[in-house]
This record gives structure tokens, C-alpha cells and sequence, in this order.
């Protein structure tokens, strides 16, 4: 034997014994779920958040969209500024400002084409061909047009993926209605 042996173990009984635990009554039944009911509720949860999720995502794709149709008409709007001011920019020797300007503006339409939106030229199309995508917000009536036809782009179509998510809004240019009225023909005339 060595001379740092260890202490021996007590043969003295524990502090307590069975006798410290008091005897419960078992439940007269006892129901214990099959594994394959655990699973399901497990599963129940599981496709619940899922179902959450998408929701979540197709609330944040559609809020998405929303602002890419908002911005594809502002770009139209932006097309038709820089057309209205070409001349007044040149006259101010604002050639290069212009041509960056539609640069910008073309990269724009490339980002919107990307996520698959679009938008529709309508300036100068038959008013039949365009008329089931579109809002008639007046009428003008002038010798300048020989059949009804977009005058003027208050806002573009958009679609998305093909589909019409944004109606364009639109002046009709037809010619004028009674051969003697031509001193009216001008003015536009609101749709009623």
C-alpha cells in the first residue's frame, strides 16, 4: 500500500432513503403521441412559418413593383422633358448635358427591362390599336391629323413581364369634327 492511499468509502447508510419520497399515485391513463403525430405538428408549425414567409416576400415583391411602375412612368415623363428642351438646351450650349441626360435615362429603362418591366410607346399610334391599355383624358381636333390618334402621353403604360400593370393616360388628336368650325379645332376638348 502506498502512503497517500485514499480514504475508504463509507459504509455509514445516506442522510435518507426511499423511504424520504413520498408515493404518488400514477395517472390511470397515460397518453403518449406516436412519433408520427409528434412529426405532423412538428410539419404543421414548419409549413405555417413557410406560409408566412411567402407572404412576407410576395407582400415585399409586389411593394417592389409598385415603386418600378411608378419609376418606368417617370422615366417616360423624363424622355419627353428632354425632347420638349432639346432645343432650348442647345440654344444654351447644353448639347453634352441633353445627350448624358438620355444616357441616364436609357440606363434606367435597361435596369426597369432587367426586372422585366416596360414601357409602351404610344405617341402617334391609331387611338383602335392602343385603346383597351389606355385612359382618354381629352380630345384634339385638328387638320394636323387625318384619323384619331395618340396626340399626347399624359402617362406611359407600363407592363410588367407583358402583363398592363399601369394604364396610360392619354390626349386623342382626331380631325375636325365639322369642316366649319375650324376656328374651335384647337382647343381640347375633355372627355365626358
Amino acid at each position: 500500500m502506498s502512503s497517500s492511499a485514499e480514504p475508504l468509502p463509507s459504509t455509514e447508510e445516506p442522510p435518507y432513503g426511499w423511504d424520504a419520497f413520498d408515493e404518488r399515485p400514477a395517472p390511470e391513463e397515460m397518453e403518449f403521441d406516436s412519433p408520427a403525430k409528434e412529426m405532423r405538428a412538428v410539419l404543421r408549425r414548419y409549413m405555417s412559418a413557410l406560409r408566412e414567409e411567402r407572404a412576407r416576400r410576395r407582400d415585399a415583391v409586389e411593394e417592389v413593383l409598385a415603386v418600378a411602375v411608378d419609376q418606368a412612368v417617370l422615366v417616360a415623363q423624363l424622355e419627353d422633358v428632354l425632347e420638349r428642351h432639346r432645343g432650348a438646351l442647345a440654344d444654351a450650349g447644353l448639347d453634352r448635358v441633353h445627350r448624358e441626360l438620355r444616357l441616364v435615362r436609357e440606363q434606367m429603362l435597361d435596369a426597369l427591362r432587367g426586372g422585366g418591366v416596360t414601357v409602351e410607346e404610344l405617341r402617334g399610334r391609331p387611338l383602335a390599336e392602343v385603346s383597351d391599355r389606355v385612359e382618354v383624358l381629352g380630345w384634339l381636333h385638328s387638320d394636323e391629323y387625318a384619323a384619331e390618334v395618340v396626340a399626347q402621353v399624359h402617362d406611359a403604360v407600363v407592363r410588367h413581364r407583358g402583363t398592363v400593370v399601369r394604364l396610360g393616360r392619354i390626349t386623342v388628336g382626331a380631325p375636325p369634327r365639322d369642316a366649319g368650325k375650324h376656328d374651335e379645332s384647337d382647343e381640347e376638348e375633355p372627355q365626358g
